[in-house]
């Protein structure tokens, strides 16, 4: 049975393995199509690419961008041209809007009296930076358990260190995707299905949403596969994994199917 996961996260942006490290899990799960959705961030595909290669493992060039509409609003470009100059130019820009506001994050955290200094996240200078690096902070200092809890306690909305995203609108996320030769996917269906406006994000460009996801249920995947095909978009499917110490660190897939797949299969090298 061949598995199928096109959402994950490396070292390059909220991930916990490298991206070496991260195709060998994919390999050892058994994964046959994989793709590498670091937030903001395609520098990763470098070790990445070489890595598939050498597990056999199909793969599209992936990018997951978070917008400023909806918290975890995110959209996922797959066939994109990593190294795309204007796209990385992009991606950077998103990416300092990113330090931008952890540091607000962090001077709240301070205002609640725990001092974290920017330069003390465990990131490495130039990739994308975020909550859970600032989560993991906490985690290192016993004041939290783990990332769960963190974003419960400090940096999920309605909490008291929690600032609201700064990436670009849906549609800017939709065009950076597209002027990269992508496909663009709203990532996580049923974790912004308050905001579900797939009519405005179609017109903006829209090619798929991620109807296969942990969080949904057999209800809900088979709600996205109809609500795709009444708006002529394909299905993707992800597991959002992000390693060991994440809370999010079983690597698993999805069944592979033409029936469901075959449109993103074209991204496929």
């Amino acid at each position: 049975m061949a598995l199928i996961n096109l959402h994950n996260h490396s070292t390059f942006s909220d991930g916990t393995l490298t991206p070496g490290a991260l195709a060998r899990e994919a390999s050892r799960a058994g994964i046959k199509y994989f793709s590498l959705t670091d937030h903001d961030m395609t520098g990763g595909w470098a070790e990445m690419e070489p890595a598939l290669k050498e597990a056999g493992i199909s793969y599209c060039y992936g990018v997951e961008l978070s917008t400023s509409l909806y918290e975890n609003l995110h959209v996922l470009g797959y066939g994109i041209n990593p190294a795309d100059p204007v796209l990385v130019a992009r991606l950077a820009e998103f990416r300092g809007r990113r330090v931008v506001r952890v540091k607000k994050i962090l001077e709240l955290l301070k205002g609640l009296g725990v001092d974290i200094a920017f330069e003390d996240l465990p990131v490495i200078e130039g990739r994308a930076v975020g909550r859970p690096h600032v989560a993991d902070a906490l985690k290192s200092r016993k004041i939290v358990s783990g990332r769960s809890q963190a974003f419960k306690r400090y940096l999920a909305p309605g909490s008291p260190a929690y600032v609201g995203p700064s990436g670009p609108t849906v549609e800017e996320a939709i065009r950076a995707i597209k002027d990269a030769g992508g496909k663009a996917v709203l990532a996580h269906p049923g974790v912004v299905s308050k905001v579900l406006d797939l009519p405005a994000w179609k017109a903006f460009g829209l090619d798929g949403i991620e109807a296969f996801y942990p969080a949904h249920t057999g209800v809900v995947t088979r709600e996205f596969v109809s609500l795709a095909a009444r708006y002529g978009l394909f299905v993707t499917a992800g597991i959002d994994f992000h390693g060991p110490g994440s809370e999010r660190d079983k690597m698993y897939g999805f069944e592979y199917s033409d029936e469901y797949f075959s449109e993103i299969k074209k991204t496929f090298l």
